[in-house]
């Protein structure tokens, strides 16, 4: 126009708002004609045609509809059809090339062949009117080919742009006459440069654009049908179990591989063009990305059949939409029994049928990109590079190493610009990958997808990995403890996702967390998040969660976390140094209840007293305000933590609906995202400035009050068991005394039968003599007198009656005599018995106070050592004992231990006095846990 500096005037053509909007939304070619002024400055007309930044966020498929754009403008009627220059647009304060620029060589060459390189100049920007040197070695080392100088190094023109800027009149011209030289001398060049017209006809562009769609939709076939094969193979593997072990349930649900309709994001390629041709028969993805036509002028179809699909489905049953089709698994239906016998052949004849489809498809991919090479001027073009590390890999599993070599031959004639726009084209879906193996949980946005990491059982511990461990890199462990229901469980999935790399944009969300199972255990769980160092952390992630504190299941279930904790940090592939620990709290708790109390004590009384610093607040359920009432809380509750340079504790805020349904009208979904993120970086930054902590003392501190725990326990069932002793002892004492009484008497009864026996046959033989004397004086009588005679007779009838009468009784009073001596004697040995148990309790009570006596110290002891190391030593779990220490102190009559130990509760306050009021209202069924570990 001739604008000249003395005019004092500028013009513009370029909508500034518009064009801001149509970098950012679409993906317009710009055409710019400026007639009227021929001879004035210049001796033509001028023809300036805009494109959107190549390579930009979006991904390769917008830059393949702005190739596409740039071919219906060459080859329309009323289009260009010719180019005298291609100005690479760089700013003289760039010192090297950016990726995106070197895409630009590959998309244009593609179009007007290697010819143009001599039309090719380097227009620099915010120019100060020195030789770019930065620009030009950028240039040379990056191999660009472009027009020389008579020197052989790129030619260049510099521009300045600060002619709105508002800056002093001498500068501005300065800056003015720097670009009025750059125009004049491109105006030269122009007039003496040799137009180019695009070497590809419409009809080759055509052929190829068809045929990379088919190699794209033939690569989506082939990885469903690798999934497919894959979740079919652990099926069949779990069938083919030995008998014995047949019926064993696997996993609780089979892994169903579908094709879901997924919208196509804005974000990739502006709304006007987010659509993709699809098949509704076969389900497939017939021209995606880059279909910038009608549905019935898409380049895949030829003669009303599409030339993509695997049924070559007529025009009539594809759609164009805002949606594609993805290859997605989900949970299905619960295993059944494998009982039929033929569910094995029925597998392995699916199993056949899937890779004979699957070979099919990669020799049609193969001839496609063989034939590429034929029509195209640029064949190793990114569209087509970024399948061929795909396809090599299948070969070589195939074992064809004819193709192999033919498909490698291509990839070493990369450029470096097809290189580095195949690395843009790779990055255009960063989550996909993860995605495709995971399981869809719901559709969104966000669509949410739950991580299938692998599962390890340490000991009672379960270890969720994701992802490969680097051992060169960093890493970092977090501890999560908190109260149930705090959100603790949403915090991990968020930490997942922020390491990960996720954005609102991405409309994804990633859970590692099983809800369903979590609620259900008292498991502590580490995760484990590798592969994603440098790019949004420079460490990889360890979380350490733990069940929620004082819930219903009562302090058995707050034993076993501290037991798991101390397996956890005790074994050799556990965790040994902690970078911080997190107490989750909900924004909206406004009291230290006794529970919450308790929660914080019980958390508390877990670390040694090097983890104070390290400890920090995460407010869950956060609307972004300072949290008051938790922080007042946690003051309240003196709790030992990191503080800021105010003295007060270090917090950081989330908000919890990260996943929730997203909508337009819906805004606050992006603020809570937002302030999580922020919050996210600042807690991740503690997490890398932070020393941390070796477990050590941690361990030690749960091993003393486990075992605290324990001799508590035991000296209280030592002393129940003694007081059972002393009972039995004394009833074993009074029934020794009746024995001994009832045995005095026995022994008197014998003594009196013994005395009644002697009197008996004493008697017995002196009446036997008399019966003897009588017999002979009858005998003598008889001669002499026969009366007298009969008379003795009748004496010694008498008598011998007599005799027998008494020789029974004798008999008798023997008997009696035997037996009252048996009984004297069963008597003394079950005295003896007695004795002898007694004497036994005696020493069983005796070795029972020595053992009380002896737990009751150690007890003592644990109790001193939690003082010593215990960032918490006066918790709950430790005062309910003291007065029973003090107790049986007393009674044992050591008084500088109770003195101690009464010093200790002296200063146990208020608020903890209550938490231990609570914990010991709470149930618990579970008391022989400690005993139990502790013997």
């Amino acid at each position: 126009m001739g604008v000249k500096w003395e005019d004092r005037v500028w013009f513009m053509i370029v909508e500034d708002e518009r064009r801001s909007q149509t970098e950012s939304q679409i993906s317009d070619v710009i055409v710019y004609e400026i007639f009227g002024f021929e001879d004035k400055t210049l001796p033509y007309s001028l023809t300036i045609i805009d494109t959107p930044r190549y390579g930009n966020t979006r991904g390769i498929e917008c830059d393949d509809i702005i190739s596409h754009r740039l071919l219906d403008l060459f080859g329309s009627d009323d289009g260009v059809h010719e180019v005298h220059a291609v100005g690479l647009v760089l700013k003289a304060s760039d010192n090297r090339l950016s990726d995106q620029l070197m895409y630009v060589f590959d998309s244009v060459t593609s179009l007007f062949g290697k010819n143009l390189e001599k039309n090719i100049v380097a227009l620099i920007t915010h120019s100060n009117g020195r030789r770019p040197k930065n620009i030009l070695q950028a240039l040379e080392d990056a191999n660009i080919k472009c027009a020389k100088n008579k020197k052989n190094q790129p030619v260049y023109f510099l521009f300045n742009n600060c002619q709105l800027e508002d800056e002093e009149e001498e500068f501005l011209k300065v800056f003015f006459e720097i670009s009025e030289r750059g125009m004049r001398e491109f105006a030269t060049s122009l007039k003496e440069s040799t137009p180019l017209k695009p070497e590809a006809t419409p009809e080759v562009l055509k052929e190829s654009i068809r045929l990379t769609a088919c190699i794209q939709n033939l690569h989506e076939r082939i990885r469903f049908t690798e999934v497919k094969q894959k979740e079919m193979k652990q099926s069949q593997e779990a069938l083919e179990k030995p008998s014995n072990i047949k019926n064993e349930e696997v996993t609780p649900f089979v892994v169903q591989v579908f094709k879901h309709k997924e919208p196509i994001r804005a974000e990739m390629c502006g709304p006007d063009l987010k659509a993709a041709v699809s098949c509704t028969v076969c389900e497939e993805n017939c021209h995606y990305p880059g279909c910038t036509v009608p549905l019935n002028h898409c380049e895949v179809f030829e003669d009303g059949l599409c030339t993509s699909c695997t049924n070559k489905c007529p025009v009539s049953v594809h759609v164009k939409g805002k949606w594609r089709y993805v290859t997605r698994i989900r949970r299905g239906q619960k295993n059944k029994p494998p009982t039929e016998d033929n569910d094995v052949h029925l597998l392995g004849k699916e199993m056949n049928r899937l890779t004979a489809e699957k070979e099919k498809w990669l020799n049609e991919s193969y001839q496609h990109v063989v034939r590429l090479e034929q029509i195209a001027l640029k064949a190793d073009s990114a569209s087509t590079i970024v399948h061929l590390d795909f396809l090599i890999e299948k070969m070589k599993e195939k074992g064809d190493t004819e193709k192999v070599q033919k498909l490698e031959e291509m990839r070493r004639r990369e450029d470096k610009g097809t290189k580095e726009a195949q690395r843009i084209s790779l990055i255009s879906s960063p989550h996909e990958d993860i995605i495709s193996k995971s399981l869809l949980i719901s559709s969104g946005p966000p669509a949410v997808y739950q991580l299938r990491p692998k599962k390890e059982m340490i000991g009672t511990l379960t270890k969720m990995t994701f992802g490969e461990k680097n051992q060169n890199k960093t890493n970092r462990t977090i501890l999560l403890v908190g109260e149930t229901g705090a959100g603790k469980s949403t915090l991990i999935n968020a930490l997942l996702n922020y390491t990960m790399g996720v954005k609102w944009e991405d409309r994804v969300w990633f859970m590692i967390v099983e809800e369903e199972r979590r609620s259900q255990t008292s498991d502590v769980i580490m995760y484990e998040i590798f592969g994603f160092e440098d790019e949004t952390l420079p460490y990889s992630l360890t979380i350490i969660d733990t069940p929620g504190y004082g819930d219903s299941r009562g302090t058995e279930c707050d034993d076993i976390i501290s037991h798991r904790l101390l397996d956890l940090f005790q074994s050799d592939v556990g965790v040994h140094e902690i970078s911080a620990v997190g107490l989750v709290m909900k924004a909206s708790d406004n009291r230290l209840s006794d529970r919450l109390m308790y929660v914080f004590d019980s958390v508390m009384s877990l670390f040694g007293k090097n983890l104070e610093k390290n400890i920090v607040a995460l407010i869950t359920h956060s609307d972004g305000s300072r949290p008051k009432n938790p922080l007042q809380a946690l003051e309240a509750a003196n709790i030992k933590c990191a503080t800021n340079e105010k003295n007060k504790p270090v917090y950081f805020l989330f908000n919890n609906p990260q996943y929730a349904h997203r909508t337009e009208e819906n805004k606050s979904s992006k603020r809570s995202w937002e302030l999580t993120q922020e919050n996210m970086n600042q807690l991740t930054d503690f997490m890398g400035k932070s020393n941390p902590q070796k477990l050590m003392k941690t361990g030690e501190v749960l091993n003393e009050r486990i075992r605290l725990k324990a001799c508590i326990q035991n000296l209280k069932e030592r002393i129940e068991l003694g007081e059972k002793k002393q009972t039995e002892i004394r009833q074993k004492r009074e029934a020794l005394k009746k024995h001994e009484e009832k045995q005095r008497e026995v022994k008197k009864k014998l003594e009196e039968a013994k005395k009644i026996y002697e009197t008996l046959k004493n008697q017995y033989v002196t009446k036997t003599r008399r019966v003897t004397k009588t017999d002979e004086q009858m005998k003598k009588q008889y001669e002499k007198n026969v009366s007298e005679s009969e008379m003795k007779a009748r004496e010694l009838k008498t008598l011998i009656e007599e005799v027998n009468e008494t020789k029974k009784t004798a008999a008798d009073s023997s008997l009696n005599k035997e037996k009252m001596q048996q009984k004297y004697e069963d008597c003394q040995k079950e005295s003896e018995e007695k004795c002898t148990l007694l004497e036994n309790l005696e020493k069983e009570m005796k070795q029972l106070t020595a053992e009380k006596s002896q737990l009751l110290d150690e007890s003592y002891q644990h109790v001193v050592r939690l003082e010593q190391i215990a960032l918490k030593a006066d918790s709950a779990s430790t005062i309910v004992h003291l007065d029973f220490l003090i107790e049986k102190m007393k009674e044992k009559g050591d008084t500088e231990k109770v003195q101690k130990l009464e010093e200790m509760r002296s200063r146990v306050d208020e608020k903890t006095k209550k938490a231990a009021y609570w914990y010991m209202q709470i149930p618990s069924a579970m008391k022989n846990i400690g005993r139990s570990w502790y013997k």
